[in-house]
Parts: C-alpha cells; structure tokens; sequence
C-alpha cells in the first residue's frame, strides 16, 4: 500500500475514534467499583487507536524529511510500529493516572525506554 494511503486510512481511523471517544465520554458512565471495567477497556483502546492514527502522518512526514530515500520500500511496517509506540505510551500514562501512579519521572522513563527501542529497530537496517 501507498503512503499516501496510509496518511488517508490514518486520519480517518483517528475521526472516528475521536468521535467514539466522544459518545463513550458523554453517554456511558463507568462502573467505580472495577479498576478495568468494559467502559474502561473501550476509553483505552480508542485512546490508542486515535493516538496511533493521529500520529502516522506526522511520522510520515518526518521519515519523508529525514529518513534515506527508500525507507519506505526497506521498511514498510515503520509508519504503523511508530505510531503503536505513541499510542502504547499514552495508553500506559492514561491507565496509570487511572490508578493514580502517574508522576513525571515514570513518564520520561518510560519515553526514554520506547525511544530507545524505536532507536534499535532503526539502527538495525
């Protein structure tokens, strides 16, 4: 598939989770007695799919600028894993302010450690 595909599927993948996000913010309460309940389990996964999906474009563009030339065609899982990454870490910083664990240290931790990775699978082509 074209990149130019990617950027399209992307952008809509990232409207219609925001707009789920919107209906599962202002229609459906969550149960306070579960930490994971099933609202819960939705909040989080259309907070990744719209991380992820908003995020690909920008990697798209970034790759295009200061990637080689043929990095599309020697890696074309980078746009999708690049945009897991962003959309794990803000998975995980919403699911630990959810329990009220978040502090800045653990999230520049965790940044680092993801970037790290992303630096490996980069470095290894």
């Amino acid at each position: 598939m074209r990149q130019r595909w990617w950027i399209v599927i992307s952008i809509t993948v990232a409207g219609l989770s925001g707009l789920a996000l919107y209906y599962l913010i202002n229609n459906v309460w969550p149960d306070p007695n579960q930490v994971v309940a099933l609202p819960q389990l939705l909040f989080l996964l259309f907070v990744f799919l719209g991380l992820s999906a908003s995020v690909v474009p920008i990697t798209a563009y970034l790759n295009h600028r200061f990637a080689k030339p043929d990095w599309y065609e020697q890696d074309r899982g980078r746009l999708t894993r690049q945009g897991a990454w962003v959309g794990l870490f803000g998975v995980v910083l919403v699911y630990l302010q959810l329990i009220r664990a978040l502090n800045w240290t653990i999230a520049a931790v965790l940044a680092g450690v993801l970037c790290l990775i992303e630096t490996f699978f980069l470095t290894r082509e």
